[in-house]
């Protein structure tokens, strides 16, 4: 069967492994590798814009949430959302403040924004979403159609932990394959994006100060 399918993936994992009793396991091993994908991988098929209602001090992450890539409140006075940890969010000078949102951490499953908006207030946010997970009703996503291998060599390394008696270098060779799929799909999606330019890392931010911040 062709390997751009679900139903593919599952029958080409069965034959690599010569195990015709593994139906419900190759899920598992799927979904595992599935985890590990959507935990390393920060790739543009992976960005998703939402126009996001700012209208509490704290607010849900969408779903399949995994990063933000750039988030900030829409109008005629556009600003960037600047983030801050919530240490320090907690200790900066203005955070117990209302009006517009300047800043924001992560805490848990939620957003918490300072100043605590005044009002309602519309942002974009631009996030990482996990890949949809493969289904027998949805049967392929970017991944699977794209870069197959990730899912096989991925899936067949963590079979490997199921069933004993692999041949160690095979299992540390689906392993290598499974790790450097990952790599080179995000190095050449690093190099596209960013055209190897270095990340500037910022810090000491005062939310009653923002705009002097270059």
């Amino acid at each position: 069967m062709a390997l751009n399918t679900y139903s593919g993936l599952q029958a080409s994992i069965a034959n690599f492994l010569a195990r015709t009793d593994l139906g419900t396991e190759i899920i598992d091993f799927i979904a595992l590798a599935e985890a590990e994908i959507n935990r390393e991988l920060r790739i543009r098929p992976m960005e998703n814009t939402v126009d996001f209602t700012i209208d509490a001090e704290v607010k849900a992450l969408p779903t399949g949430f995994l990063g933000v890539r750039s988030f900030f409140i829409t109008g005629t006075n556009k600003k960037a959302l600047q983030f801050i940890t919530p240490f320090q969010q907690h200790s900066t000078q203005g955070s117990s403040t209302t009006g517009t949102p300047r800043a924001y951490s992560i805490e848990g499953s939620n957003f918490r924004f300072s100043p605590i908006p005044s009002g309602t207030h519309t942002a974009k946010l631009t996030f990482y979403k996990a890949f949809d997970a493969l289904s027998n009703s949805n049967t392929s996503n970017f991944i699977l159609a794209n870069h197959p291998n990730v899912y096989l060599y991925g899936s067949l390394y963590h079979a490997s932990n199921f069933i004993r008696g692999i041949d160690p270098a095979i299992v540390a060779q689906w392993k290598e394959q499974f790790l450097q799929s990952i790599q080179l799909i995000q190095q050449h999606n690093e190099t596209e994006s960013y055209n190897a330019t270095p990340l500037v890392q910022r810090s000491d931010i005062n939310l009653n100060n923002l705009d002097n911040i270059n």
